[in-house]
């Protein structure tokens, strides 16, 4: 099928890849640390490869998602695929957690999950991503972050929580994410790709996010 689509001449699109050696270099500062602590996870940040934009959209348009994320089934050119969360973790190399990023922050509630709703982790468990002095009430932005969480922030904006708007906030579900990179708790990515997606299926493209 490859073959068809290249002498269609159809647009391949080349994956947007991160050297975390090269960001830390840039950055001056070591934040590998940050991301080899789970396993899977720079190979996944530097996975290459290309895609086709059609084969995208068609594929949000028709996935359907377990409630318990234990599969996602979807179809391509006409073919139904069924990918099981242990096969995806085997493929990608990821570990089974049982802390789940989107229910810390949003519980039981059901998709869309909006990006500036959920709880608000406490002040204990956010302050190492902030600059100190930093207490109950203090603020909690983008332009408070310390450093490393800036810039983790800011990577994951492009992977994992992708996102076009609220440039300038530190939403809720963000909050949650980089506290648990800066302290460097293991959670489940695997269960995070897909929620993502969960939300962006039933949102419908119309908030300000990007296609993971």
């Amino acid at each position: 099928m490859y073959q068809a689509f290249v002498h269609a001449e159809t647009q391949f699109r080349e994956h947007r890849v991160l050297d975390l050696e090269v960001l830390g270099n840039m950055v001056g500062a070591d934040i590998r640390q940050y991301f080899t602590y789970l396993s899977g996870f720079p190979g996944l940040l530097a996975l290459s490869g290309t895609y086709v934009e059609e084969w995208v959209k068609e594929f949000y348009a028709l996935v359907w998602i377990a409630r318990d994320h234990n599969y996602i089934h979807y179809a391509l050119a006409g073919t139904d695929y069924r990918v099981t969360a242990q096969r995806a973790r085997e493929v990608l190399g990821l570990t089974a957690y049982a802390t789940r990023i989107h229910e810390l922050c949003y519980g039981n509630f059901e998709p869309p999950r909006r990006p500036h709703s959920g709880a608000l982790p406490s002040v204990d468990f956010v302050a190492p991503c902030f600059r100190q002095p930093f207490s109950e009430g203090s603020s909690r932005t983008v332009g408070d972050l310390t450093r490393p969480a800036w810039i983790l922030d800011f990577v994951m904006r492009k992977t994992l929580l992708p996102r076009t708007g609220y440039r300038d906030g530190f939403t809720r579900i963000q909050q949650w994410l980089i506290a648990h990179l800066v302290a460097q708790r293991p959670f489940d990515l695997w269960d995070l790709i897909v929620s993502e997606i969960e939300d962006i299926v039933v949102e419908g493209f119309r908030g300000h996010r990007q296609l993971p």
